[in-house]
């Protein structure tokens, strides 16, 4: 059984496929590195320092976050409603049940 890598592999250097061995390896380098390469230069000029699948990873546990809410039970005592649990801060006791 072959993987979609495989196959991709296969598809990528169908005709390099019957190159000797060395010319195989520097042609699969040669296209790495321009792949890489082009990868590269989309991200030089970018705002943020992560790649953009991270972005988004963290974007989604920033919206996540996002959506606890707080309740004030007493001076110093809090609800926090979030995640389907509900925890009680005692910022005098320095406390979180």
């Amino acid at each position: 059984m072959t993987s979609n890598i495989a196959k991709s592999m296969n598809a990528m250097f169908e005709v390099e496929r019957e190159f000797p061995i060395v010319a195989l390896f520097d042609e699969i380098n040669i296209r790495f590195a321009k792949l890489f390469h082009e990868r590269h230069m989309e991200l030089v000029n970018s705002k943020n320092i992560l790649v953009p699948s991270m972005e988004k990873q963290i974007s989604k546990s920033i919206n996540l976050e996002n959506k606890l809410l707080a309740h004030q039970i007493a001076n110093y005592k809090f609800s926090i409603n979030g995640h389907g649990d509900v925890d009680t801060i005692d910022f005098q006791r320095r406390t979180c049940m």
